[in-house]
């Protein structure tokens, strides 16, 4: 290889080639045209920025952000406490103006005599010209991380702000998403709501478990998303079946701050709805369930308020290497193969280098987080640095599983750091080729080969987290773990949309189940369940997408009872079956006041002004109960199925918003003898009467909105009361 860089001026190559066959390379380096801002404002449409390059984020901040913060000077850190940059959506990048000083002052090597291997020529050998490339990609990461989000967060902490970028792609790009992630005062990525269009498989659009291991191994409490994001969808998006299950997945993966996608503004005069992004699930005041919105709001809060609380329980913390690009995934992907019944972590390099010591045999964080063992990822290379630290780590009485590192990563010191790093791993794995079901004790701790990491924790008698025993399909039921001062806090939620009775049993003993309610925010003690030597069972029953909290706080004085069931039963009084007076606003295109004989579903309709009603419609009827029925015990009016949301009066009383079936709400405390006026308020979604506009002539629609999608073919939504709607009555047995 000969370097002519002294032989050119720019424009002529002035060059006495030897003899032989020669191929000249020139290199440079050029924007690419996919680099430019992909969702924008007007006018905003150029490129975005080198996160590779300190000095540009530096000048944004000085030209953009900050005339923006002085503005608001009067705000920072009260009203305004954190700033934000979207996810990564430039694709790939491989250069920067600084990329050779940066790279030899990062891997200790000039690169120039490399170059020829980007462009897919191979450099002394094959395994060095990979190498070299992993040297390369290694740098990428390191820049994106040191010069874009430790810059932005040391300029943003500087105003005394915080900072809670999607650092972590989730879309694919060059970096190493934990150690992005960990720069982060709340980790942040986000999940999607289910949808045809753009939710097609998990692994594309629910990126949650990495931000909540990089919280939970940086030392961060929350664990933030951007959540209900769809593409396609507008208003279609329905609460008890699709908000709520991916929301519940999302809390499994470790979310526990909700960041809505999209709340958008939209000033009066664009019309109701009004303006809306192209993205997400539209949800502000003019949304039509806005004013009953607090239910479901009320469940996002108690559960996010619950693990919130004290810290993540898991038994595995998974080393998922230092290349790049690195990419945590979601909960299932497993890497550390626990699933199900245990828990994991996955941690960078940079948080196994400086926050993980070894206590009483197991790994500790600085802020209290506590694992088994350490499993390593399947690769042959790994970097010394790390592999130093796995060295400390065993002899100071940690078990780590995994296999045996053959080299380093990357061409850096080579060949004398791969000469060290099988001197170590000599060590740690013994000299001698290894077998299956290896166990090798060094120092205090002990290195585990060829065995399953469920079978190592097994036998070294840790029992699983929780198990989800007899269920029909225990694979549906999910969980997470957090552990406070003073309680075990377990979240269980149904994956699908049958309703699932099992046996949980949790690794938690003597302590009585407290069952919460984050639909209701009823809680009560367990009346059945069962002690175990170092667990206990408490029989759950879930509905479809249902969910509890399982809360251990209080100690068992005395051995339980079992056999009164945990959760009520429901027993029917009488069904109301109409007729129903139903008032549709005609200010919507409603008809007014009608009769319905029976419940219907409103898109089957023959009248148009119900056919494309969109809004709240009120249900209203009567029902006679005698004095023995009001001595039943505690009452209930439960409304069997509807779309959407629904609030419940009885006697003019508000007995509270239902958005989760049976609907059902408490109705004793509004009841009396004689005759009672039951009035049901249901509010459906905007797609019908957006659709049915689009027949009218545009002076005449209802409607006023920037999205198009929304035409004449566009299925209706379900949408009404159907029922059957009954009183039900609970007793104390």
């Amino acid at each position: 290889m000969v370097l002519l860089e002294q032989q050119s001026d720019g424009t002529y190559l002035v060059w006495e080639v030897p003899e032989g066959k020669w191929q000249v390379l020139r290199i440079g380096y050029t924007l690419g045209d996919w680099r430019r801002v992909s969702t924008h404002s007007d006018n905003w449409e150029g490129y975005a920025l080198d996160v590779m390059d300190a000095e540009a984020f530096k000048r944004y901040w000085k030209e953009v952000v900050e005339p923006l913060l002085d503005e608001a000077r009067h705000f920072l850190g009260k009203t305004l406490k954190y700033l934000h940059t979207d996810s990564w959506e430039i694709e790939y990048f491989n250069w920067t103006s600084k990329m050779p000083e940066e790279f030899k002052r990062r891997r200790g090597y000039d690169l120039t005599n490399w170059l020829p291997v980007v462009a897919g020529f191979i450099v002394n050998d094959r395994v060095q010209s990979s190498r070299f490339l992993e040297d390369l990609r290694r740098t990428l990461g390191d820049l994106a991380a040191d010069n874009h989000y430790r810059v932005f967060a040391k300029l943003a902490h500087e105003q005394g702000l915080l900072i809670h970028p999607e650092s972590g792609g989730p879309h694919f790009t060059p970096i190493d998403a934990q150690q992005c992630l960990g720069i982060n005062d709340i980790p942040m990525s986000e999940f999607w709501a289910m949808a045809k269009t753009h939710r097609s498989i998990d692994e594309t659009r629910f990126f949650v478990k990495q931000p909540a291991s990089a919280a939970h191994t940086m030392g961060r409490r929350i664990v933030a998303a951007e959540g209900f994001t769809t593409v396609g969808p507008h208003w279609q998006e329905r609460i008890w079946d699709n908000l709520k299950p991916s929301f519940d997945q999302a809390l499994c993966e470790g979310l526990n701050l909700l960041v809505w996608h999209a709340v958008v503004c939209s000033p009066k005069e664009m019309g109701i709805p009004g303006q809306q992004y192209f993205a997400g699930t539209h949800f502000n005041p003019n949304t039509t369930w806005w004013s009953k919105s607090h239910a479901f709001l009320a469940y996002i809060n108690r559960c996010q308020a619950l693990l919130q609380e004290g810290l993540f329980v898991a038994d595995v913390l998974y080393y998922y290497g230092d290349h790049v690009p690195n990419y945590a995934q979601s909960k299932r992907t497993d890497p550390a193969g626990v699933l199900p019944g245990y828990d994991y972590d996955v941690i960078s390099e940079e948080g196994l280098l400086t926050r993980v010591h070894v206590r009483d045999g197991k790994l500790v964080l600085p802020d209290g987080m506590s694992y088994e063992m350490l499993v390593l990822p399947p690769y042959e290379s790994i970097s010394l640095r790390a592999l130093r630290k796995i060295r400390d780590l065993v002899r100071a009485g940690a078990i780590v599983v995994g296999p045996k590192p053959q080299r380093a990563s990357g061409l850096a010191g080579f060949p004398d750091v791969d000469m060290e790093v099988r001197r170590i791993a000599d060590e740690l794995w013994g000299p001698d080729p290894l077998t299956s079901n290896t166990w090798r004790r060094v120092g205090k701790g002990t290195v585990v080969y060829g065995v399953p990491t469920r079978k190592v924790l097994e036998e070294r008698g840790v029992l699983p987290d929780f198990v989800p025993h007899q269920a029909e399909h225990p694979g549906a039921i999910d969980y997470v773990h957090r552990k406070s001062t003073t309680a075990d806090i377990y979240f269980v939620a149904n994956k699908t949309n049958v309703a699932q009775q099992f046996m949980g049993i949790f690794r938690v003993t003597r302590r009585f189940p407290e069952l919460w309610d984050p639909i209701t925010g009823k809680k009560w003690v367990a009346s059945d369940f069962a002690i175990l030597s170092n667990q206990t069972a408490v029989p759950l029953e879930l509905g479809p997408y249902g969910s509890v909290f399982v809360v251990f706080r209080k100690e068992v004085s005395s051995t339980p009872h079992p056999g009164k069931p945990n959760f009520p039963r429901y027993k029917t009084l009488k069904e109301i079956n109409g007729p129903w007076t139903v008032d549709f606003d005609p200010l919507w295109g409603g008809p007014g006041r009608v009769r319905f004989d029976r419940l219907i579903d409103w898109t089957t309709s023959s009248d148009p002004r119900i056919k494309y009603y969109s809004g709240t419609a009120v249900y209203e009827a009567d029902v006679v109960l005698t004095n023995e029925d009001l001595k039943k015990g505690a009452l209930w009016l439960a409304l069997g199925d509807l779309r959407e949301i629904a609030e419940i009066y009885v006697n003019g009383i508000s007995c509270g918003v239902v958005w989760y079936p049976p609907f059902r709400a408490e109705i004793t405390h509004a009841v009396r003898e004689g005759t009672n006026s039951i009035r049901i308020e249901v509010v459906n979604f905007w797609p019908n009467r957006i659709i049915g506009d689009q027949f009218l002539p545009e002076e005449k629609r209802y409607t006023r909105t920037n999205i198009r999608r929304l035409t004449r073919e566009t299925p209706l939504m379900e949408s009404g009361l159907f029922g059957p709607v009954r009183i039900e009555f609970t007793t104390g047995d």
